[in-house]
């Protein structure tokens, strides 16, 4: 029996950061991945992004594109705390900021000390 479309996805993402997928098993705390140093990842495949969500990571992609810049869009709802806001980007650009970070801790940590 073939995987589903969503198991072979949080693969996917898991191995894109070196780590596993964590199997439901009953035992995992939410996470999809197994321990990662750094992050605790879930990985949603569905039918659709909301359409308004899609409609505003699309235009600030256009304009990141535009000036070169990695696009981010920030989102929370009224009245809440700024520190709720989620961050939504494209996977794309996570993972080239991924290998950015890796890339400036080597440098900082390979570097001359200061």
């Amino acid at each position: 029996m073939a995987h589903a479309g969503w198991k072979k996805f949080e693969r996917r993402i898991a191995r894109d950061h070196g780590v596993e997928r964590q199997p439901v098993t009953g035992e995992r705390d939410g996470s999809d991945i197994k321990e990662h140093a750094r992050y605790v990842i879930s990985c949603k495949c569905r039918s659709a992004v909301p359409k308004t969500v899609r409609d505003w990571a699309d235009s600030i992609a256009r304009c990141g594109r535009r000036y070169g810049k990695v696009p981010v869009l920030v989102m929370k709802e009224p009245g809440k705390h700024d520190d709720s806001a989620l961050v939504v980007l494209r996977y794309a650009d996570w993972i080239r900021l991924q290998a950015d970070l890796v890339h400036s801790e080597t440098v900082v940590l390979d570097g001359p000390a200061l």
